[in-house]
């Protein structure tokens, strides 16, 4: 009878541990988030920038590695270490690797990753995190899901090959967004550079965490909803859930698991009191 009491409690503990593998919790893989924002080393935004080094080091202590030679002035505390070529970088000593845009501002320079695309994966499997200031695409040597291949007029801005608006302040928080620590960006003057198509990106998995200003990017599908800032969590390509949105298989797991408790609960009900209090 014990036994039996055990596996049933087992099995929605399994079904937890399943949530809780998401990458949304520490211990799991990383993600890899695409901004189209100059606010972090352009405009030293003291609000926004805070936000998006604690989203990077997450829950762990290491500091953030920035590719990159513009000092940030407002981290939050989150501990930065500068560098301008990752050749000989242990990756492992660092919560997330930042790719800021040459200086500062605009246009992310697409070459960065290109040698290194194996070690940026194997860093973001085992749980680190990538974030890339004004992304414009490309593949950066296949780290970037979606990235090599993305059909023209889904990255719009300075710097892409379909243009689109140079400058804009109307992106707007989402609740994705606010529930990992954003708030609405300050007016800086231009805060967005580049725009993502969501009809595109979101099919990839990722989601967004600022949408672009609907009224300064119009996109190759005609409509107006796209991301200023977007992330991807888990293995390099597979949706899994960021967020800590279980998967419909981790919900049927669930069900079945509270199911069987619920089920075996009824199996022990007696109607002699003295029996109930060995349960308690």
């Amino acid at each position: 009878m014990i036994r039996s009491l055990k596996l049933v409690l087992l099995a929605p503990m399994a079904a937890c541990a399943a949530f809780a593998g998401s990458p949304a919790i520490a211990g799991g893989p990383g993600f890899i988030a695409l901004e189209g924002s100059d606010s972090t080393a352009l405009h030293q935004d003291a609000q926004y920038t805070p936000q998006l080094f604690s989203y990077l080091q997450g829950s762990s202590a290491l500091p953030v590695l920035v590719y990159g030679n513009v000092p940030l002035l407002h981290t939050g505390g989150v501990s930065a270490t500068y560098v301008t070529s990752l050749s000989g970088v242990d990756l492992s000593n660092y919560s997330a690797l930042y790719l800021e845009s040459p200086g500062g501002c605009c246009i992310a320079d697409n070459t960065v990753l290109n040698g290194y695309g194996a070690a940026v994966s194997s860093f973001i499997s085992g749980g680190g995190n990538l974030s890339i200031e004004n992304y414009v695409g490309g593949g950066y040597d296949g780290v970037i899901p979606g990235g090599a291949s993305a059909p023209f007029g889904t990255i719009l801005g300075y710097g892409t090959s379909a243009g689109g608006s140079g400058c804009t302040d109307g992106e707007i928080v989402t609740a994705f967004g606010i529930s990992h620590g954003f708030s609405q960006p300050p007016y800086d003057s231009c805060w967005e550079h580049q725009a993502y198509e969501m009809s595109y990106w979101g099919g990839l998995g990722y989601q967004s965490l600022m949408q672009s200003d609907p009224f300064g990017y119009t996109f190759e599908d005609g409509t107006n909803l796209g991301s200023a800032f977007l992330a991807l969590g888990g293995t390099l390509g597979t949706p899994t859930g960021f967020g800590g949105v279980p998967e419909p298989s981790t919900w049927a797991m669930m069900l079945l698991g509270f199911g069987a408790v619920g089920a075996g609960m009824r199996r022990r009900r007696k109607p002699d009191a003295r029996v109930r209090l060995n349960y308690i």
